[in-house]
C-alpha cells in the first residue's frame, strides 16, 4: 500500500500544473456551457414568442445525464487511466518500476486512484451549477441523482479503460474509443441480454427509478424492455463490483504479460 499511496501522490502532484488545471476547468465548465446555451436559447424563443417555458423536467434530465455522469465522465476516465501502462513504457520507465517489489501492480492501482479522484470533483462541480441553470424543477434532487451516478459511473468507467489500456498498452486509446462508441452509446440501447453488461444500462436504470421520471403510457413497455425490473440495489451492487474485479483483472493480464520498453514492442 506504500507504493500505491507514493504513485497516488505523485500523480496528484503531477496534475497541478497550467496545463492539467485547465483540463480540469474545461471538464467542470462543459455542462455548465452546454446547458446555458440551451437555457439562452429558450430563453431568447420564450421572450420573442410571449410564451411559457415549453421545456419539460425529463428533457433537463436526459441533458445533464448525458453530459456529467456519462460523457465528462467517460472522457476524464479515459483520458487519464487508458495510457497509464502505455506512459510508462514509452518513458522507458517500465524496466525500473517492474524490478520492484509489486512496482507495476503500485503504478496501475496508484494511477487509478489518482484519475477517480480527479475526475468527480469536477463532474460535480459542473453539475452543482448545470441543474439550477437549467430551471429545472426539484433541483436539488436532481443533482443528488446526478452526483450519486457520478460516484458510481466514475470508478466503473476508470476500471473498464484500465483493463483496455492493459490489454493493448499501443493501442489502447483506439481500443478505449471503440469500446465507448460500440458499447456504451450503440449496445446499450439494444434490449437484449448483452447491454446489461454495459455500465451505461446500469446508470439509465438508476436514474429512471432515482429521479422519479414521468413516461408516457405507450412509452412505458418499451422502456420497461430496455431497463428491466432489476431493484436498484442490484444495479448498485453491479456498478460497485467493477472497480475490483475489473482492476483485479488488469493486475493478472500485466503480471502474466511481459511488456518491453522498445519502441516495437506491444503486447
Amino acid at each position: 500500500m506504500g507504493n500505491v499511496g507514493a504513485v497516488f501522490m505523485f500523480e496528484w502532484k503531477r496534475s497541478l500544473t497550467l496545463p492539467r488545471m485547465a483540463w480540469w476547468l474545461v471538464l467542470a465548465g462543459f455542462p455548465i456551457f452546454i446547458i446555458g446555451v440551451i437555457r439562452f436559447s429558450i430563453n431568447a424563443s420564450m421572450r420573442e414568442n410571449g410564451l411559457p417555458d415549453p421545456t419539460p423536467r425529463e428533457l433537463w434530465i436526459g441533458f445533464l445525464f448525458a453530459l456529467g455522469p456519462m460523457l465528462v465522465t467517460m472522457l476524464g476516465t479515459m483520458l487519464w487511466v487508458t495510457p497509464a501502462l502505455s506512459a510508462e513504457l514509452e518513458r522507458r520507465s517500465w524496466v525500473y518500476l517492474s524490478v520492484r517489489p509489486n512496482g507495476g501492480t503500485a503504478v496501475l492501482v496508484g494511477k487509478y486512484l489518482a484519475a477517480v479522484t480527479w475526475v468527480i470533483p469536477p463532474v460535480l462541480l459542473g453539475l452543482a451549477v448545470a441543474v439550477p441553470l437549467s430551471g429545472a424543477s426539484n433541483g436539488w434532487q436532481i443533482w443528488w441523482t446526478m452526483a450519486r451516478l457520478v460516484l458510481l459511473s466514475t470508478p466503473a468507467y476508470a476500471a473498464v479503460y484500465l483493463l483496455l489500456g492493459t490489454i493493448m498498452p499501443r493501442r489502447g486509446m483506439v481500443l478505449a474509443v471503440g469500446y465507448s462508441l460500440l458499447f456504451e452509446l450503440v449496445i446499450s440501447f439494444v434490449p437484449a441480454v448483452i447491454n446489461k453488461l454495459t455500465v451505461h444500462h446500469r446508470l439509465q436504470a438508476l436514474l429512471l427509478q432515482w429521479c422519479e421520471l414521468d413516461i408516457p403510457p405507450e412509452f412505458m413497455s418499451g422502456a420497461i424492455s430496455l431497463i428491466g425490473n432489476t431493484p436498484p440495489w442490484q444495479h448498485v451492487a453491479i456498478l460497485l463490483l467493477y472497480p475490483p474485479v475489473l482492476v483485479t483483472a488488469s493486475i493478472g493480464i500485466l503480471r502474466a504479460c511481459e511488456f518491453s520498453s522498445s519502441a516495437e514492442s506491444d503486447v
